[in-house]
């Protein structure tokens, strides 16, 4: 290292390289993603070496190695420090943007259906207006730890789910002896839902293939946890000409825990995302045997 950069301060020194305009009397050169200053003094030759960033640019402030030469010593000294502040890519120019190693964050919106394990013609399943069934994604935010230089990332983060699941016009639940039941009613209603909303919490493993200096394809798996926030069952009739809002009392028993298993897949910032939920939504002998598939589009912050 030590005679490395001595040769480097030599040959800069004896040819005519252009003079920043930042710090007008010293030497300065580009060597790969380094910048290199050198500043010759009288009686000591000083080398430091910044590292730049992506796009180019020094930061005077990253200093990795300093070393000062004179006629009967030398000081070499290497520096591992770096403080960088983040700006999140969406406030960037989409050049200026990192290739994203995590796709989480972001807003997303699917069909549900809920099947009793794979049969969806099961009981909730066939009670459900599959036009009007969704499932909302709103993720306020990753983290990404990269596995070696394979481009395999493990991601994790935050977000809320939130569940509408539309009933047929005369199908609705209710509590009876502390258990949940799908019945039916003699009365057609305006609208019947079961909502429920989750806290959740992934765990994924993503690769990424990059297409472009911003862009990549990426694929990423693994489990989402989800903690139960509010559920509520309601039905919508019309009285006289005037809507009136049904809520059933009691608990619907919906899981206070669970878990989806996720896959996702895309091109930047815009994917497909499919999920299933292996335990049932209610809880075990407390409600229907039903479990949750989802298959929808997110889009990524």
């Amino acid at each position: 290292m030590k005679t490395f950069y001595t040769i480097l301060a030599l040959l800069a020194s004896m040819s005519c390289l252009k003079a920043s305009s930042i710090m007008p009397t010293d030497t300065v050169f580009q060597y790969k993603d380094r910048t290199v200053v050198i500043r010759d003094q009288p009686d000591e030759i000083n080398v430091t070496v910044y590292r730049q960033n992506e796009w180019g640019d020094t930061i005077s402030s990253n200093k990795i190695y300093e070393g000062i030469f004179t006629d009967g010593r030398s000081v070499e000294r290497q520096f591992d420090n770096r403080f960088d502040i983040l700006i999140p890519d969406i406030f960037k120019p989409k050049a200026k943007r990192n290739v994203a190693s995590s796709h989480w964050a972001g807003f997303g919106i699917g069909f549900s259906n809920m099947p009793t394990g794979w049969d969806f013609d099961g009981e909730m399943a066939s009670s459900l207006n599959l036009n009007r069934t969704k499932q909302y994604n709103l993720n306020f935010f990753d983290n990404h730890w990269k596995l070696g230089k394979n481009g395999f990332s493990l991601v994790s983060g935050f977000g809320i789910q939130f569940n509408a699941m539309h009933l047929q016009k005369n199908k609705f639940i209710e509590v009876v002896d502390y258990k949940s039941v799908i019945s039916t009613s003699d009365e057609t209603f305006k609208k019947s839902r079961l909502h429920y909303t989750f806290l959740t919490f992934p765990l994924l493993l993503e690769v990424n293939f990059p297409i472009g200096r911003t862009e990549t394809i990426f694929l990423n798996a693994g489990v989402v946890g989800k903690v139960k926030t509010a559920s509520s069952s309601k039905i919508w009739t019309v009285e006289n000409g005037s809507e009136r809002k049904i809520k059933q009392s009691g608990d619907l028993n919906i899981r206070p825990a669970t878990m989806d298993i996720l896959v996702q897949a895309g091109i930047g910032d815009f994917g497909v995302f499919y999920s299933y939920t292996p335990f049932t939504v209610f809880q075990q002998n407390k409600g229907p045997e039903a479990n949750q598939s989802t298959i929808g589009l997110q889009m990524y912050f």
